[in-house]
């Protein structure tokens, strides 16, 4: 099974935005709007999902 995810928050709540008339995206959890977006099967999204969480730890505590 493919996984398209926004680029910013790792959600797959993301629609083309426009009909695709603009070939951009939005994601409805962050608001993002861009043309770029992430497609990834079973096994890639995992590792994604996974190195997503380790960065937003990461900002949570900054040195």
């Amino acid at each position: 099974m493919n996984h398209v995810v926004c680029p910013m928050c790792g959600s797959e709540n993301i629609f083309a935005d426009s009909g695709l008339i603009t070939g951009k995206y939005k994601c409805n959890e962050c608001g993002y709007v861009g043309s770029l977006i992430y497609e990834f099967d079973d096994k890639d999204y995992e590792l994604f999902k996974r190195q997503l969480e380790r960065s937003k730890s990461r900002e949570k505590f900054p040195k």
